[in-house]
């Protein structure tokens, strides 16, 4: 029972995070159609500044909520009532500061106010971040999916009455805020239904949560470091253009990338259960999916190629062709993600979480130089491609690690049946070529699998082996949701 309710919440999550997805491009198909090119700049950088800003204030409380309050016992008014106060308080500091901090940045007195209209939104989305742990102790991440979804329609809402109603900037930038204000009221308010949260100040609580929460801390910010540094160095030595033909794939790739965190999440509790007690039964669930990533990644990177100059055209209404051969660099790093999440989760599985720190060290510290070195003379080029180059070099060294720790990692042999596949997909596409985009996709997916199956790169036998796996595996952890 409990296994088919943990299911059921990831499916409706997965579902509800998707169309979330979908709405926030059809805002930002809107947005870039009504803005001009330098405005759509300006409003990408304050999302770069809101990032920025938003996993600084992170402080490794989310996942300190989660862990603590699923402890037998744990006083759970206590933990939840300080650790919501604490990211409420820190987060008010920190948001409050950046627009601050913008004003010593080359940027338009536009851009600044806008920074300091949207880092509201950002602040109420992460007052709600830290609550999400409540529900997934609950199994009820299908409100915390209702309220994402009613943030983002207040969002898209109310920029489709201001982009009718002759509205500007700030404007736009304000419903953004209302949007996260709209999330955040929502899950505040169902969060009360299990813990009574009120303002906690308990002193030697905050620093013993503050002290555990460090080393996490550290390691988002590495990571954030080396994800999003190409962006704030290209809106310091460009122009916001530049910024913003650069955010708009980039935006893509964060809706991306949410997919291989579901799915290796799903998997994470079998790994964590067999690392340590059955050699071969974690290699075995190892290797499936790896192959399943692979089986995902390839199409997906070899589609986008194909499809980008119909996306962009859709996304950025005519406007924004040059974003094309960004997209077309970026989804490479996107395939690699695929892998390098699946790497990361076996290491934090083999106990081995300490070594993430120095790779995200070294990540970063190659991203900004490389950033620092090739965004004067290349700008978004430069960006993109040091982004590919950082995650393939982040991959690279979790391998390794994996290697050294485990002394084995999966065969890639399911890659030239996926090329193969892939190969057949893309005459499927040529063919389709002057076809509705959504029709291609359909199409494309089809005929990926048709093929692949044909193939034998997955059989019926092993989807419902993973299926009952991952069922009987369920009950080992919560907060994969």
């Amino acid at each position: 029972m409990l296994a088919k309710k943990i299911a059921v919440n990831t499916i409706i999550s997965a579902a509800a995070r998707a169309v979330g997805i979908l709405l926030a491009l059809a805002t930002i198909a809107i947005i870039t159609r009504h803005l001009t090119r330098n405005e759509w700049g300006e409003y990408s950088i304050m999302l770069t500044f809101g990032g920025i800003f938003a996993v600084i204030a992170d402080l490794g409380l989310y996942q300190l909520m989660v862990r603590e309050i699923s402890r037998p016992q744990a006083d759970e008014l206590k933990i939840t009532s300080n650790i919501f106060t604490i990211r409420l308080l820190s987060g008010l500091f920190l948001f409050a500061l950046a627009p601050l901090i913008s004003l010593f940045f080359p940027y338009s007195e536009q851009a600044k106010l806008g920074i300091l209209v949207g880092m509201a939104g950002f602040w109420f989305l992460s007052g709600g971040q830290v609550l999400i742990g409540l529900f997934q102790k609950y199994l009820q991440m299908i409100k915390v999916a209702t309220a994402e979804l009613f943030g983002r329609l207040v969002q898209l809402g109310l920029v489709w009455w201001l982009v009718l109603s002759g509205y500007g900037f700030l404007p736009i930038v304000a419903a953004l805020s209302l949007g996260g204000l709209a999330n955040f009221l929502l899950i505040f308010w169902w969060a009360r239904h299990y813990c009574r949260l009120r303002l906690a100040f308990d002193r030697v609580y905050w620093w013993n949560v503050l002290q555990q929460g460090y080393p996490l801390a550290v390691a988002s910010i590495l990571t954030m470091i080396y994800f999003s540094s190409d962006s704030l160095f290209l809106s310091i030595l460009k122009p916001a253009a530049d910024v913003g033909i650069y955010r708009l794939p980039y935006k893509i790739l964060e809706g991306l990338i949410f997919f291989p965190a579901m799915f290796v999440g799903l998997v994470m509790p079998l790994l964590s259960r067999f690392a340590q007690t059955d050699r071969e039964k974690f290699k075995n669930i190892f290797q499936r999916a790896s192959d399943v990533l692979i089986i995902f990644a390839i199409p997906l990177v070899a589609g986008t190629l194909v499809l980008s100059p119909t996306i962009i055209n859709l996304l950025g209404g005519g406007k924004y062709n040059e974003s094309t051969a960004i997209f077309n660099i970026l989804i490479v790093a996107v395939g690699m993600i695929f892998l390098g999440t699946l790497f990361s989760y076996v290491l934090i599985a083999l106990g081995r979480q300490k070594s993430l720190l120095g790779i995200s060290a070294v990540g970063a510290i190659f991203n900004v130089v490389a950033n620092l070195i090739f965004i004067p003379r290349y700008s978004y080029y430069a960006a993109a491609t040091t982004t590919v180059l950082t995650e393939a070099l982040v991959v690279i060294l979790m391998a390794i690690m994996v290697y050294r720790f485990f002394r084995w990692l999966p065969s890639f042999k399911i890659i030239l049946k996926g090329l193969l596949a892939t190969a057949g997909m893309i005459a499927v596409l040529w063919f389709l070529s002057d076809g509705n985009l959504v029709l291609s996709l359909a199409a494309a997916a089809i005929a990926y699998f048709g093929f692949l199956y044909l193939l034998r790169g997955f059989s019926r036998a092993e989807i419902l082996s993973l299926i009952k796996s991952g069922e009987s595996g369920a009950e080992f952890t919560r907060y994969d949701l």
